[in-house]
């Protein structure tokens, strides 16, 4: 299977401490400041049992809105390089059953079928657990996402070192995969990059581009494969 990678978003190896890290931390922090003050007057107003429906509606519509901005606001400064990377060893089969109904939650939100195979005895992976979280979901919604779309299902894959990855590599493979959907060859190499996405105008774009700068930073590679109606994300990380 031929994996395209998002080598084109030209991140650099770009130090944790560096100009843009600095800026978009200040920024993040000033953005979310403000968002603050919006959430705590909206949420004042709407303490008040006399409000006009229409004008409560309206409040509610500004401090939704406020509260996913600071979400994505969060988001963005963790891929952004602004936090500090803890890698460390970890049990991807104790994990798995720690964040296994956060890794359920985009299915079930969206009524996708949805599969785990994970073999027992996987390798330790080295990984900041914090940060390979963020990026699966991020590639899961994805998947969740786009077989909603296409009435599809959805599955997420692991192997150990040798069954994907050549075994001289010494990796753990992550295969998510999706039916009812497939990505036009001519669009594949676009699919990392910000506010490329395909879905409707509620969404920014911006998932997988956080998911290719989350791997960036961890030393994890990402790849999407895209052929007969089946959308493949490929996640491989290092054996600890």
């Amino acid at each position: 299977m031929q994996f395209v990678y998002p080598n084109q978003l030209n991140l650099g190896p770009q130090s944790s401490e560096g100009f843009h890290q600095d800026l978009l931390r200040g920024l993040t922090h000033k953005l979310n400041n403000l968002l603050a003050i919006i959430q705590g007057f909206s949420s004042l107003i709407l303490m008040n049992e006399e409000l006009d429906a229409t004008v409560f509606e309206n409040m509610k519509h500004i401090k939704e809105a406020s509260m996913s901005i600071s979400g994505l606001s969060e988001r963005i400064r963790a891929a952004g390089g602004c936090a500090k990377i803890n890698l460390q060893s970890l049990n991807l089969n104790e994990y798995m059953v720690v964040v296994a109904a956060s890794i359920r939650e985009p299915f079930i939100k969206a009524g996708v079928p949805f599969e785990m195979d994970v073999p027992d005895n996987l390798p330790a992976v080295s990984v900041d657990p914090s940060k390979f979280k963020e990026l699966l979901l991020e590639v899961l919604k994805n998947a969740a996402e786009a077989a909603l779309k296409g009435g599809g299902r959805a599955l997420i894959q692991m192997t150990g070192p040798g069954v994907i990855s050549p075994a001289s590599e010494n990796r753990v493979d992550i295969l998510v995969s999706n039916t009812g959907s497939q990505i036009a060859p001519e669009k594949l190499a676009d699919v990392f990059r910000p506010f490329q996405g395909s879905k409707n105008a509620s969404h920014l774009g911006l998932g997988l581009t956080i998911a290719a700068m989350l791997a960036h930073q961890t030393g994890i590679r990402l790849g999407v494969n895209s052929q007969d109606s089946t959308t493949t994300f490929w996640v491989s990380v290092p054996v600890a």
